[in-house]
């Protein structure tokens, strides 16, 4: 398996101050990845980047991955950096190189532009309620950039708009048949199996919703298999599992449950949601959805939670 490092780019500069602040971010950014983040800069800075390559590929890494911490794509991205690789990759014909976009890239940028100006701005401070929700679906349209097709894209904007995180668009993704299955499940009013009763609460015009943590004998069969009542309580429910919607927000326990149940009993789901969120095992269990050959929607890392799933089944019941 390949090793796989990161290094961040910036500019630099003659300030310590800025050249500290900057390495003090990255520091922060490698402790939540594990270790494998370092910093460098293009110019007026130590490490550079043909150091930092040289001291990732010293410590066994043989793919390194260089995002360019600049605002906008002038020379230094467009020219200088891509200069420099090419030479690295050169030099180093056994080591995968690549490079990313810049922050220009980045949906939330007009965003944080918008949060640090807004109150200085001439924008009415409360709007009538349809309104707010008109307005924010629109600036999530003019702002979310992906390759879903037309139903996934609304699927995806409601998504955005129940946590305000443009990340959790670019990290959803969608089983080829997961639209159709969701819809049929709805329409013929199959029943949603759900994890915990924030999830519930979320499903703001569900009716025939199952909630796992509240099965009764859920907290002792928890117990006495040192497992989670939301996992407890999926076993308990899976005679309903088959052909049903289920929906996890909160448990990646009970994602994993709803896997185990598919392998080793044939319970089948029409379609998963499942978008737990935690630093804990949440993205690992979506990985395995992903991989497990069940219907679903989903998404890459921790990100997720209750407002996403809710808002994923309320946006398949509008289309």
């Amino acid at each position: 398996m390949n090793k796989q490092a990161v290094i961040v780019l910036a500019h630099g500069s003659r300030n310590a101050q800025a050249r500290q602040s900057f390495l003090k971010m990255v520091e922060i950014v490698n402790k939540r990845a594990g270790g494998n983040i370092a910093p460098a800069f293009f110019s007026l800075g130590q490490p550079d980047l043909e150091s930092a390559v040289a001291e990732r590929i010293s410590a066994g890494y043989s793919e390194i991955t260089i995002f360019p911490y600049f605002l906008f794509d002038g020379n230094h991205v467009q020219k200088d950096i891509p200069a420099i690789v090419e030479k690295l990759e050169n030099t180093y014909l056994e080591v995968k190189i690549r490079m990313l976009s810049s922050l220009e890239h980045e949906p939330l940028m007009p965003e944080i532009l918008f949060e640090r100006i807004w109150e200085f701005s001439s924008q009415d401070r409360f709007q009538p309620g349809q309104s707010i929700e008109n307005s924010s679906l629109e600036f999530i349209d003019d702002v979310m950039d992906t390759g879903f097709n037309q139903d996934q894209k609304k699927v995806a904007a409601r998504v955005v708009h129940s946590c305000a995180d443009f990340s959790l668009s670019r990290s959803l993704r969608f089983h080829p048949d997961a639209i159709n299955a969701g819809c049929a499940c709805l329409k013929n009013d199959k029943p949603l199996i759900c994890d915990v009763k924030m999830v519930r609460s979320a499903l703001t015009k569900c009716d025939n919703v199952l909630c796992a943590i509240d099965q009764s004998g859920a907290d002792k069969k928890a117990a006495r298999e040192n497992t989670t009542r939301s996992a407890a309580g999926m076993e308990l429910l899976a005679e309903h599992v088959q052909g049903s919607l289920v929906v996890i927000g909160n448990a990646p326990t009970a994602l994993w449950k709803i896997i185990e149940l598919a392998e080793d009993k044939g319970v089948v789901p029409a379609l998963v949601v499942g978008v737990p969120v935690g630093f804990v095992g949440a993205a690992q269990s979506k990985e395995a959805l992903m991989k497990s050959g069940l219907v679903y929607i989903s998404n890459h890392g921790p990100r997720g939670g209750s407002p996403a799933a809710g808002a994923i089944v309320n946006a398949l019941m509008k289309l």
